[in-house]
């Protein structure tokens, strides 16, 4: 079952974490972009950041409201008598699939929120070059050690 999970999880991430995402406007570097393709870049890279905020904090919710209904729930099987165990017991069920359901949230909200962070790093920096910016002519002097 270990296994498994790992693998999902590793899927997930994978997916999540694209790290050559300019590819799919057709160019080999971040710089081969024109603006209009920077600009959409960044409107899905933001996009990117809020739905992975969303899934982080959404998810770590399910996850702490799941941990409380099993609590309650093992609270109350320790407190009850034979017969409402059934009931309590499917009360502790319930409670760990929504933190699991939660954790899994939580787990694929985080790299889609790094994944769309970088991104959007990587597109400020090639639209910066599209800035207009008065160019002034200077010297410099560069010593290396």
């Amino acid at each position: 079952m270990k296994k498994i999970m790992f693998l999902i999880i590793g899927i997930l991430l994978s997916i999540s974490l694209n790290a050559q995402w300019y590819q799919s406007y057709g160019v080999t570097n971040v710089n081969d972009l024109n603006e209009d393709q920077c600009n959409l870049a960044l409107k899905k890279a933001t996009k990117s950041i809020e739905v992975g905020q969303i899934m982080t904090f959404g998810g770590a919710a399910v996850f702490v409201v799941g941990i409380l209904v099993y609590q309650s729930a093992i609270k109350d099987v320790l407190d009850s008598d034979d017969l409402d165990f059934d009931q309590e017991l499917n009360k502790g069920t319930a409670g760990s699939l929504i933190a699991a359901g939660g954790g899994i949230i939580c787990t694929i909200g985080v790299p889609l929120w790094i994944s769309g962070n970088t991104q959007k790093k990587q597109i400020e920096i090639a639209l910066v070059k599209f800035k207009d910016t008065s160019y002034v002519p200077s010297f410099g002097l560069k010593i290396n050690f």
